[in-house]
């Protein structure tokens, strides 16, 4: 069952700094790339200052793709998943900052994060954490070992193996049999977390009008585009800001975990 939280437990805290990947997720607010990138060892290069504030190290890549979309619009999501015999899906979703290897403030927050330089690092990516999310996992293979074929067997024939989880299916027959599978998909899958229309069946089932809620179709995107404009560096520069009232998570200052000693970090700008 999926569980939302406005700030982070401690248990999924320790859930993903255990995890050995996470992945982000990013988009410009025009353009057809929409990207996910898998990052490694969260241990060393991932931080929880507090309960919705965290951070990563940039390595130096082929792409710079988080980087610009977040310069652009702020939008980033980490999820991250167990592969282990306990399944689990984790979402952060989050605004962030850039904070490039060159600035003042890089080497005060790598050293407030904890962590060792890592070489080729690039920037930080500092996240405001304004949403978590939990989920099943039930399809998300585990990890396991399978022994060469063979009479003798040696630690170096034991490989690993990426096996297919069976409790999705067993799950969605269980709710197939019971008649339950359409009154969950009506629940939980009639529209997006932004209020973005779902399923059809689902509206339907819910005895939605449905050209009425197709309304949000149009409704949500005007929203994102007037969140960005209020954010971004044009508005923040010449003090227009003010001027759109609406209040949005990206208000908190990511950088606040820092204190006052580094200003460029604070802000995200340039030094």
């Amino acid at each position: 069952m999926v569980k939302f939280w406005d700030s982070i437990p401690n248990h999924l805290r320790d859930f993903a700094l255990e995890q050995q990947v996470f992945f982000t997720a990013s988009a410009p607010l025009a353009g057809k790339h929409v990207n996910v990138s898998p990052k490694g060892l969260p241990a060393t290069t991932f931080t929880i200052f507090d309960a919705n504030h965290a951070a990563y190290i940039d390595a130096t890549g082929s792409g710079i793709e988080t980087v610009s979309h977040v310069y652009e619009n702020g939008r980033v999501t980490v999820m991250f998943c167990s592969f282990g015999k306990s399944p689990r899906i984790m979402r952060f979703f989050c605004t962030g900052k850039v904070v490039e290897w060159n600035q003042p403030g890089f080497g005060p927050l790598l050293e407030k994060m904890g962590k060792r330089k890592v070489e080729g690092a690039r920037a930080i990516i500092l996240l405001n954490v304004f949403k978590v999310q939990s989920s099943c996992g039930f399809a998300v293979p585990f990890l396991t070992t399978t022994p060469a074929v063979g009479d003798e067997i040696s630690a170096k024939d034991v490989q690993p193996e990426l096996k297919d989880r069976e409790t999705l299916g067993h799950w969605a027959s269980e709710k197939l049999e019971k008649k339950q599978l359409r009154g969950y998909q009506a629940e939980w899958n009639s529209a997006s977390l932004d209020g973005l229309v779902g399923l059809t069946v689902a509206r339907r089932d819910r005895g939605e009008i449905l050209w009425l809620t197709s309304t949000r179709a149009w409704r949500a995107p005007l929203a994102t585009v007037l969140r960005v404009i209020r954010t971004g560096p044009i508005c923040q520069c010449a003090g227009l800001n003010r001027y759109f009232s609406a209040k949005i998570p990206e208000d908190e200052d990511v950088g606040g975990v820092l204190g006052r000693g580094c200003p460029s970090v604070m802000r995200g700008g340039e030094a």
